[in-house]
């Protein structure tokens, strides 16, 4: 991702905040039921209780506030290109941590149990592709134990040319390019999909039941 595409997103979603406010169709979203689906499809990627966690593109800071109120002693920070929505997130929710960032510029240095990053691909526009394999990988990079990201899927079946669809088959090669413990879900919401990477497998059988 490139600093002209940072503008254009953070530009982007600071007029929709101006234009909606705080709610779902700021975040590009059709609906709070809609958005905490897939809040449910991410916490579910590890145990999150007492783990530091960052959310890339944390938007209002939604999940963030999900997670808190689910799992004990998380250290949560979330970060997003938008100055506008860090601005009313941090007023809906003084309580966390959020800041204007871009991942791509933290340091390797800082690391984080867990990175979870929800609907972040789909406006990556020209070489979408290799920029959601970049910012995957920087993810991966500075994670401890997992990632979990979430995407518009090519499977789905409402297709726009305008945003980014993830092929399911492409994004599995290359996510094997960073670890084989993986988990991949297209269970959870129409036309969706999520991906759990993880650093190495859990010392016991994950139960899926």
């Amino acid at each position: 991702m490139t600093g002209s595409d940072a503008v254009r997103i953070a530009g982007y979603y600071d007029a929709l905040v101006d234009r909606y406010g705080y709610g779902p169709r700021a975040v590009d979203a059709s609906s709070a039921r809609s958005l905490e689906v897939r809040y449910a499809a991410l916490a579910a990627a590890a145990p999150l209780a007492g783990k530091r966690v960052l959310e890339v593109g944390c938007g209002f800071g939604d999940l963030g506030a999900y997670i808190a109120a689910r799992f004990d002693g998380v250290r949560y920070t979330g970060i997003d290109l938008s100055a506008r929505m860090i601005e009313v997130g941090r007023r809906k929710h003084s309580e966390l941590e959020l800041l204007q960032a871009d991942v791509l510029e933290l340091e390797d240095s800082e690391q984080f149990d867990v990175v979870l990053a929800q609907g972040i691909f789909y406006l990556l526009g020209d070489g979408a592709e290799a920029k959601m394999h970049a910012l995957i990988t920087k993810m991966f990079g500075i994670a401890r134990e997992a990632v979990a990201c979430s995407a518009i899927s090519a499977w789905g079946p409402h297709q726009d040319p305008a945003e980014f669809r993830v092929e399911p088959a492409r994004l599995i090669d290359f996510a094997s390019s960073l670890t084989t413990s993986l988990v991949f879900r297209h269970d959870y919401h129409s036309g969706d999909l999520a991906l759990y990477l993880y650093k190495q497998l859990p010392r016991e059988p994950r139960n899926l039941l």
